[in-house]
C-alpha cells in the first residue's frame, strides 16, 4: 500500500471514529457503551447541516422550515414565486420592530441581557428595527472565524437551549429560529 494511500486511510478513519461518537461524548463513554450526559460545551459550535444554513444566510437566502414536517425552504430575497414565498418576500420590504423581535427572543428563552445582546448585533444600523438583511447578516456570523464572538456564541446559545441544549446546533434549532423570525415579519406585514 502506498504512503498516501495509507495516509488517507488513517485520516478516513480518524474521521469516522470522531463522528461516530456523537459531539460531547468523550472518547471514555464512547468505550463503555454508557450513556452519559454531555458536559455542557463552553463554545458552541453548528452543525455540518446547520452550517450550510448560516453559509446560505450569508448568500442572502432565508431558510424556514415549511408546513410539511421537518421540511426546509429556502427564500432569495424578493422572491415570490409562489403563496408559501409570499410571507417571506413581504418580509424583505419589511423591517421587524425591536420590540416585536424581542418578543421573539422571549419565546427562545432568552433574558433581559441576552435580548438586550442580541437585539443591537441584529440591529446593524441601529434604526431601532431588523430588516431581513440584518437578520441574515447576523445568522452568517456563526460560521467560520466569527463563530467565536460573544455576538455569535450567544445566538447559537438561543438556538440550541430552544431545542436539545446539547452543545452543537443542528439544523432543526437553525431553522426554527429563521422560521420564527419570518412568521414575525410576516405578521407585521398582515401576510400570515
Amino acid at each position: 500500500m502506498s504512503p498516501l494511500i495509507s495516509g488517507l486511510a488513517s485520516v478516513a478513519s480518524l474521521i469516522f471514529n470522531a463522528t461516530a461518537g456523537g459531539p460531547g461524548k468523550s472518547t471514555a463513554s464512547r468505550r463503555s457503551g454508557a450513556d452519559v450526559e454531555p458536559e455542557p460545551s463552553a463554545v458552541l459550535t453548528l452543525s455540518p447541516q446547520a452550517e450550510a444554513l448560516a453559509g446560505f444566510a450569508g448568500k442572502g437566502i432565508l431558510v424556514s422550515q415549511g408546513k410539511l414536517e421537518n421540511a426546509l425552504g429556502a427564500v432569495a430575497r424578493g422572491s415570490a414565486s409562489s403563496a408559501a414565498n409570499a410571507a417571506s418576500a413581504a418580509l424583505s420590504g419589511r423591517p421587524v420592530s425591536t420590540q416585536d423581535f424581542q418578543e421573539l427572543l422571549t419565546r427562545f428563552g432568552a433574558d433581559d441581557a441576552q435580548k438586550a445582546q442580541l437585539t443591537a448585533g441584529f440591529d446593524a444600523n441601529k434604526d431601532g428595527s431588523i430588516t431581513q438583511d440584518e437578520f441574515l447578516k447576523g445568522l452568517a456570523k456563526t460560521k467560520g472565524v466569527q463563530a467565536g464572538s460573544d455576538f455569535s456564541q450567544a445566538v447559537m446559545q438561543l438556538m440550541d437551549r430552544s431545542g436539545n441544549a446539547d452543545g452543537s446546533v443542528a439544523y432543526k434549532e437553525f431553522a426554527a429560529f429563521s422560521t420564527a423570525f419570518a412568521a414575525t415579519g410576516a405578521k407585521r406585514a398582515g401576510v400570515a
